[in-house]
């Protein structure tokens, strides 16, 4: 077994968006009368696309949304991660410890393609990956259902049983698995990291990992094995 290709998931993995993201949604459902502190909402919908957030909303809350409700959290998530998006921590060492073994790097996410590539413009991390930026948008499934990483892949010039993904959240632990990529979960952005790893296991991830800095090692197995 030996990689050509690495598919990151983008929130969580390459930047800490997820608390803002779960403040951008708090307040905006707060204003249509669905209270859920920011721990709840990272609790409940982390990794899933925010169609998918307020499609459940709606059937088990009742609530009623604008049309425009979707367009409202963008304009809100790019205000914060104009002012406040941070890095996860080490991950451009790793990045660039990754690009030295010759391996290819892109990005799969179930968030919108303008918000993931506004994530890595502001943090710097658009030059490792470019335009090769695969997100829910391109698929007629977003996670869970494996067909962001099945595209990332072909987009790669490579077969999914190929590439090696990076991941930290059930959903997206689950796309990856079932695409049939190889899989590492990240825990190091994760309220409660252990417990969240041994899920993830579950799902079928190789190995997991904490730290960023440990990143390319385990790349590394991948890419010599076989």
């Amino acid at each position: 077994m030996s990689i050509s290709h690495i598919i990151f998931d983008c929130d969580g993995v390459l930047v800490n968006s997820e608390p803002l993201s779960a403040r951008a949604d708090s307040e905006l459902f707060a204003q249509f009368g669905v209270r859920m502190d920011e721990t709840e909402f990272r609790r409940h919908f982390m990794g899933r696309t925010f169609e998918a957030m307020v499609e459940e909303l709606t059937a088990t809350r009742g609530a009623a949304f604008p049309e425009n409700i979707v367009a409202l959290k963008n304009q809100k998530l790019t205000e914060l991660y104009r002012s406040e998006l941070q890095l996860v921590r080490g991950v451009r060492d790793a990045l660039e410890t990754i690009k030295g073994l010759g391996l290819s790097m892109s990005v799969a996410s179930n968030s919108p393609r303008e918000l993931v590539k506004l994530a890595l413009q502001v943090t710097g991390l658009l030059p490792f990956f470019r335009d090769q930026i695969t997100t829910y948008e391109d698929v007629p499934n977003g996670k869970p259902e494996p067909d962001i990483y099945l595209l990332a892949a072909k987009r790669s010039g490579s077969t999914a049983e190929d590439c090696l993904a990076v991941e930290d959240s059930i959903t997206g632990v689950k796309a990856a698995v079932d695409a049939g990529c190889w899989t590492l979960g990240f825990t190091g952005t994760h309220d409660e990291g252990h417990a969240h790893g041994l899920k993830l296991r579950e799902l079928g991830a190789e190995a997991l990992f904490s730290k960023m800095m440990d990143l390319p090692a385990l790349v590394a197995t991948f890419v010599h094995e076989g």
